[in-house]
């Protein structure tokens, strides 16, 4: 199984860090984007809301480059679990979910993420790094049963956030 695959610590959200010096490797070597996520490259740019009824409706499987607000000006769905630094930003998107199971966000900058369904947050059940060289930054997977949900983000420091969700992926051992 791929390292990139494995979790190892479960948490329900993961702190922003800050991101790592590029690998010199990566100008040379054409990176391998986890499955579900080969479309992770190509994402649209799109304005998150400042609260639900701004928020746009992200899509399974398609990369957003989602353009963030000043956390002072956003309307949480729920109280933020980590009350974040001054000066930084956050948004939120809707989803839909069709079939229950575990679905796995990919952020490609530091930022908390909260799922929100019925103004409870939903528990990560998992989350790790991404792949080298793809921009992934960290992968966090949420066990979701079929339904709207709101993705919340706080804590960013860039004001655009690339964020992919998709299906997780299991790779029998």
């Amino acid at each position: 199984m791929s390292p990139a695959l494995l979790f190892p610590l479960l948490m329900a959200a993961a702190p922003p860090q800050e991101s790592p010096a590029p690998e010199p490797a990566c100008a040379a070597t054409r990176p391998v984007l986890p499955v579900g996520f080969e479309g992770w490259s190509v994402r649209t740019p799109t304005d998150a809301g400042a609260g639900t009824r701004s928020a746009p409706v992200m899509v399974l499987g398609r990369a957003t480059d989602l353009r963030l607000v000043p956390f002072d000006r956003l309307i949480p769905a729920t109280p933020p679990v980590r009350i974040p630094e001054a000066g930084s930003v956050a948004g939120m998107a809707l989803f839909q979910v069709a079939r229950a199971g575990t679905y796995r966000f990919a952020l490609g900058g530091p930022a908390w993420i909260e799922i929100v369904r019925g103004g409870h947050v939903v528990p990560a059940v998992a989350h790790g790094h991404g792949p080298a060289c793809t921009g992934i930054r960290k992968m966090i997977d949420f066990r979701l049963a079929p339904g709207r949900y709101i993705m919340q983000l706080t804590g960013a420091s860039a004001a655009t956030l690339p964020v992919m969700i998709a299906p997780a992926q299991r790779v029998a051992a």
